[in-house]
């Protein structure tokens, strides 16, 4: 099993030109992403749009490289973009929206850790086939622990029962303890532990944010 994530790397956006078309600092350089629009919404839905792509760039290329393989590659997020890939699945930690008529929902509420739902069809701006499974080391509240998974709308039936049978027996040994992460469960191991890493790689914050303000002060 791959669960993937994927940074694009250092930048910062603007509507405005910028004469250098980057910030350079000691620590590190900043290229000029431009933007449409001067809002933060239309920042923030860039730095999205950006990170959107390269995680679907990853996949892809994963994909690419071992196309006879036989594992299960588990996308942080939802599937758009890459329900194309073989064997692979969406992995939605919250949950927004309601997808069920209230009497098929009241199922979620009383899975138990290990259990998910009868697959389904979601229909809403693209289509694709999601199922709910609970995962374990919670107490409490209904739809505590609950994540949603999603697949092409493309397989077979049996295809689709064999990829939720499949989540359902190798994500929960995964699940994370809440003293070790305040998302647990649903923050899986493997995805806390790539998060790390790449705070890791990005360096350390307070000396990136002093070089950033020496360099404006330029």
């Amino acid at each position: 099993m791959r669960i993937t994530s994927s940074s694009e790397g250092r930048g910062f956006g603007s509507a405005l030109s910028v004469p250098s078309g980057s910030i350079v600092t000691r620590s590190a350089s900043y290229p000029a992403r431009r933007v449409a629009g001067n809002g933060l919404d239309q920042l923030s839905l860039a730095l999205q749009q950006r990170l959107t792509d390269a995680e679907i760039e990853l996949a892809i290329d994963i994909r690419a490289a071992r196309p006879d393989a036989d594992d299960l590659l588990v996308v942080d997020g939802p599937l758009r973009g890459r329900t194309h890939l073989a064997r692979t699945v969406g992995y939605i930690k919250t949950h927004h929206a309601s997808y069920l008529p209230p009497e098929q929902a009241a199922v979620v509420g009383e899975l138990r850790p290990g259990q998910r739902t009868p697959a389904f069809t979601m229909g809403t701006s693209w289509r694709r086939n999601s199922w709910y499974l609970q995962l374990p080391g919670t107490l409490g509240a209904p739809w505590s622990g609950v994540v949603r998974i999603e697949c092409s709308a493309d397989l077979r039936s049996a295809e689709v029962t064999q990829l939720a049978d499949l989540t359902a027996r190798v994500l929960p040994p995964l699940a994370s303890a809440p003293h070790k992460d305040p998302r647990a469960p649903q923050n899986l191991v493997p995805i806390g532990g790539l998060e790390r890493e790449l705070r890791r790689r990005l360096g350390d914050q307070q000396l990136l944010y002093r070089a950033l303000r020496a360099a404006a002060t330029m």
